[in-house]
């Protein structure tokens, strides 16, 4: 995978070719009509601007030769139609290759999102997804993602186009400055192709100088001196209306303007942010139109030399100066738009190995068993687990069977492994030692989609999405609104939702302002209870809840779990919490520590173990509700 300081240095040609080839070919895979689409539309564009100079010198040509005017001026108007036509079909394709490559830049950006939808969870959670992600945003940091392969493709198509025109318009001259007769034109030329050719190295001279600026990889101390890189410190990336309150209450714009405004007034910052970008751009654009200038004044002093020493006609002279500029003028372009072109195709290699990654957890074929009774019965048979990039077992050696209908809490300390074995009971990642059974059968043998309907799960860190409230809970834009209200009301969001109602839109309420100004701000619980609502209206035999009233106080917790056989009904519960005293109508308790599975039983088993861990959590919360 190209790493960023790797967009610096300089690649044999031919694996600069691979780059462009892979793009390429990925952007004709998403239209296939784009390029042929493209190259009539610089064909065109080519057609008309010879079709131009030749029609200048036609009639120049025949008002010197006497041609009739009458005669010149038909033939004029009739190219004038003809080149008018290509010019407006030019437009009419040039209209529809925008549309194209916006529809293919949206493509592009779903196939990415698509892609990390579809990858097995373990590889989002990767070090190597982390950094190659980290990768794509740095390296499309300054550019327009796909858009710049397009536009650097289209002038260097034009340029192509202009070379063979020019060579082919201005053939004529070409030869006659060929024949030998002509050593101080060509000593001309030669003198043009050595000035273009230290113009072109003073070009990339500057563009060295910008791309340095653009792609090097800051060191931290770098990092900490320029403004762009600790404005995301500063403000945590998210200065958003919700982290106003904090910025406002803590003072802390002051904290803000010393990472950011005072920095930017550093010599060092001057230097790097300005003098360095500024010298490279003007450095870059002055050469570039130095070089344009040169050419042109060359070609038309070459020529004009020509037509007095009588070798070529005086209309051939427009014909030839045209020629002979776009000829120095596309070649120059060629070269400059070809690395340019490259470094968009290499920008993209990240993207494009997001794109071809494979999942690696293995894929079952066996159907789930649809049962409406229920009967699920699941065992952790000696089961570890590490997560990627990591040394350490998250967990250990843990074997546990849940049988239908049995509600389990899962207790422990931070780091336990509590949360570890709801991922795995959800397949979200594979354990690297042991199975775990659904009725006797190893989950990896199921097929996946079916796998994961059995279970309803409110994560700890669950999220949702600024679109109706009815949408959140039922997890798609069609939802029953009767079945919405009353998983709501279950969940204990039955006092907001009547308030909600009285406002008018109810279910219908869109949370969060995001998308509109009439969206609802929600707080901490509230949040959490749409989430358990959204469990509870999935109907899954499984109802896994990770700290579920974390958020919640204690008024708001004890309604929950008053509520919770309700919730439940005869579904399979398994529910991690810190608050001990919400375990106590569980019959079946695990207590984690370490990794393991340290202890199993009733409320009044572990307390009865007074070195037990249980017993030692129930006491240490247990002291904080004492009456002194």
């Amino acid at each position: 995978m190209i790493q960023e300081s790797e967009l610096l240095k300089k690649l044999p040609f031919k694996q600069n070719l691979n780059h462009i080839r892979t793009t390429l070919g990925m952007i004709r895979r998403m239209d296939k009509g784009y390029w042929p689409c493209q190259a009539v539309y610089c064909l065109l564009q080519t057609g008309v601007e010879y079709g131009a100079l030749i029609l200048s010198a036609y009639v120049v040509n025949g008002l010197t030769a006497g041609v009739d005017f009458g005669e010149l001026m038909r033939a004029a108007v009739l190219v004038c139609i003809l080149l008018g036509i290509l010019k407006a079909v030019s437009y009419a394709l040039k209209s529809s290759m925008n549309i194209r490559k916006d529809l293919m830049a949206r493509r592009y950006d779903s196939m990415q999102k698509e892609k990390l939808a579809e990858l097995d969870f373990s590889l989002i959670d990767s070090p190597r997804l982390r950094e190659m992600q980290e990768l794509i945003q740095r390296n499309n940091n300054w550019g327009s993602g796909i858009y710049t392969v397009f536009w650097y493709m289209e002038p260097m198509v034009t340029a192509v186009l202009r070379l063979v025109g020019a060579v082919a318009a201005g053939g004529t001259v070409f030869r006659y400055l060929g024949g030998g007769n002509t050593l101080p034109s060509v000593c001309v030329m030669l003198t043009l192709a050595v000035f273009f050719l230290l113009g072109m190295k003073l070009v990339q001279h500057y563009q060295k100088i910008g791309l340095y600026f653009m792609y090097h990889f800051p060191s931290l101390e770098e990092k900490k001196r320029f403004s762009s890189h600790t404005w995301a410190f500063a403000t945590l990336g998210r200065y958003q209306y919700q982290n106003g309150k904090d910025v406002r209450i803590y003072e802390a714009y002051e904290l803000m303007k010393h990472w950011t405004h005072d920095k930017a007034q550093e010599k060092g910052y001057r230097d790097y942010y300005v003098k360095r970008p500024v010298v490279g751009a003007v450095g870059e654009w002055a050469a570039r139109g130095a070089m344009g200038g040169l050419g042109t004044a060359g070609a038309y002093f070459l020529v004009a030399w020509l037509a007095l020493r009588g070798g070529i006609p005086v209309g051939t002279v427009i014909l030839f100066a045209g020629c002979l500029a776009n000829l120095l003028e596309s070649g120059v372009s060629l070269v400059l738009d070809f690395q340019e072109l490259t470094l968009a195709c290499r920008k993209q290699a990240g993207i494009l190995e997001l794109l071809s990654l494979s999942n690696e957890m293995y894929r079952g074929s066996l159907p789930m068993e649809k049962r409406s009774d229920g009967q699920y019965t699941i065992e952790f048979s000696d089961v570890s687990f590490r997560y990627p990039g990591s040394d350490n077992y998250a967990l250990r050696h843990f074997s546990l069977k849940l049988n239908v209908g049995e509600k389990l809490a899962i207790v422990g300390r931070n780091g336990s492994g509590k949360t570890t074995m709801i991922k795995l009971l959800c397949r979200l990642y594979d354990p690297d030692e042991g199975e775990i059974l659904v009725n006797g059968v190893d989950i990896r043998k199921f097929r996946q989609e079916e796998y994961v309907r059995l279970f309803s799960v409110v994560f700890q860190d669950f999220q949702l999405f600024s679109l109706m409230l009815a949408e959140n809970v039922a997890s798609s834009a069609e939802f029953e609104g009767e079945r919405t209200e009353r998983c709501l009301k279950d969940a204990g969001f039955g006092e907001r939702l009547a308030k909600l109602k009285e406002e008018g839109e109810g279910i219908r309420s869109y949370l969060y302002k995001d998308y509109t100004d009439a969206g609802v701000e929600i707080s901490g619980g509230e949040a959490q209870k749409i989430a358990i609502a959204r469990a509870v209206y999935k109907e899954a035999p499984f109802v896994l809840l990770d700290e579920p009233t974390a958020a919640l106080d204690p008024l708001a917790e004890a309604e929950i779990y008053a509520n919770f056989d309700k919730i439940a009904g005869e579904k399979t519960a398994v529910y991690i919490s810190h608050r001990l005293s919400s375990c106590r109508f569980c019959k079946k308790i695990a207590v984690f520590d370490g990794g393991r599975l340290v202890q199993l039983g009733s409320h009044e088993e572990l307390l009865a173990e007074e070195d037990g861990t249980y017993a030692k959590l129930w006491n240490a919360q247990a002291q904080y509700y004492q009456t002194i």
